[in-house]
């Protein structure tokens, strides 16, 4: 199959990539891909054309792609300091999605990017978890903000639940249940648009109660009177938000990780300064996996993890873990 596009001159070309990103974003929502994941996608490519044009000074011509240039830019990636190799693979992913759509509707005759590899993952430091005295520092530094009922519950539930920050920013009345005793917090559409439920212990949902209570027009918070109040799913209430603006809007995913931010750098060095809210789901799945060793099946289903080989990341001691185990060895002659 001979490629659609040869040679073009500067402005067509750059209308003729424009073009075809429209065409991909279509072609990613019929295939069911999450908002999140299309929008992460382009802007991955786009940060790739961005690239190869600084580099070739000229735009992309569809013809000239190779795997070199595009393991150029993935050895790039790699070589930034602030880049995560989460980071990179999600840039790798996209653009193998994204050339393996292009060969697959013949605007390329063979695919250069159907051997680029993924980076490999350092566990230990990627998946770093809050020790004990952190975490509290957090929750005492949320209940000391502006928001603090608000800002307190969110900092709870993902600490409780470990479920993702866009997860928590998308939850309703209707996709919680609270009883007095237990509650269940329903994800719709997670990552992969994969659906799941996750328990609400006792400290989620006393939070929750907290800060939802004056809304339900309870006087007196507890999770008793909350629990029986909380909105019927036949009622229109159910569809709203839980977690609210200031504005009275629905509380968006990049403005619950700037509020979350804002935390960690007002506790100063109580709390690592590179906290974010997936170190919060990194602590919830180290902590479960702590108390309940070798459980990689019911961790998976509480994370909505599809692959058991990304959950047993977690169970990796950190280098910190293994240096004290290393030291204390029977090998070691100066061992204490």
């Amino acid at each position: 199959m001979q490629p659609r596009i040869t040679s073009l001159n500067t402005e067509r070309k750059e209308w003729y990539l424009r073009e075809l990103l429209d065409l991909w974003q279509h072609y990613l929502q019929e295939h069911d891909r999450s908002a999140g994941t299309i929008k992460k996608y382009t802007q991955a490519v786009v940060r790739f054309l961005a690239w190869y044009e600084r580099e070739e000074q000229a735009p992309l011509q569809l013809s000239t792609l190779t795997p070199i240039a595009l393991i150029g830019y993935r050895n790039e990636l790699q070589h930034e300091q602030h880049k995560s190799t989460s980071t990179v693979n999600l840039q790798v992913s996209a653009l193998r999605t994204w050339c393996g759509w292009l060969t697959e509707q013949g605007y390329l005759v063979a695919d250069p990017a159907a051997h680029i590899k993924l980076v490999g993952r350092e566990a230990s430091t990627s998946r770093k978890g809050l020790k004990s005295a952190q975490v509290n520092a957090l929750l005492r530094q949320a209940q000391l903000s502006r928001d603090r009922e608000r800002n307190y519950a969110i900092v709870q539930v993902l600490l409780q639940t470990g479920i993702r920050l866009s997860e928590c920013a998308a939850r309703t009345f209707g996709d919680i249940t609270i009883a007095e005793r237990s509650g269940l917090l329903r994800v719709r559409a997670g990552k992969g648009n994969k659906a799941r439920s996750v328990p609400l212990n006792a400290s989620a949902r006393e939070a929750i109660a907290s800060y939802v209570a004056p809304r339900l027009g309870i006087e007196k918070a507890s999770v008793k009177a909350v629990a029986k109040g909380w909105p019927k799913p036949n009622l229109s209430k159910a569809h709203e938000p839980i977690f609210l603006s200031q504005k009275g809007g629905a509380l968006t995913t990049s403005a619950m990780g700037q509020m979350i931010a804002e935390l960690v750098k007002a506790a100063g060095t109580l709390v690592p300064e590179e906290t974010s809210a997936h170190n919060l789901r990194h602590t919830f799945a180290r902590s479960y996996l702590a108390q309940y060793p070798g459980d990689v099946v019911g961790l998976a289903t509480l994370l909505g993890h599809s692959s058991l080989d990304t959950t047993r990341l977690y169970s990796q001691p950190e280098v910190s873990q293994l240096a004290t185990r290393v030291e204390q060895l029977n090998l070691n002659a100066y061992s204490v």
